[in-house]
């Protein structure tokens, strides 16, 4: 398990991992990572449910598939690794 402190390393790595599942399922490929097929079974909702389990925190997910296919797989890893780190953009 991982936490916001874990090495930046760590979370990139599990982030790509979330990242290129959720791309993969979006195309339409079978992973083998989708145990039961729910998420798959999500594209008929529209929104995909993801929880994401640290030690010191658990994040849920909700994002559209719209939105998952028209993000690169980069920038979909870049938004989940700063959730798991808790950074937060602000805007002035």
């Amino acid at each position: 398990m991982t936490t916001s402190q874990s090495p930046p390393r760590v979370l990139k790595a599990q982030a790509n991992n979330m990242a290129r599942i959720m791309k993969a399922i979006e195309r339409g490929e079978k992973v083998t990572e989708d145990v039961g097929g729910k998420l798959a079974a999500s594209l008929a909702v529209g929104v995909a449910k993801v929880a994401i389990a640290m030690d010191d925190k658990v994040i849920i997910l909700d994002i559209a598939w719209p939105t998952v296919k028209s993000t690169s797989e980069v920038a979909l890893a870049e938004y989940i690794l700063k959730l798991m780190r808790g950074t937060r953009e602000t805007k002035h």
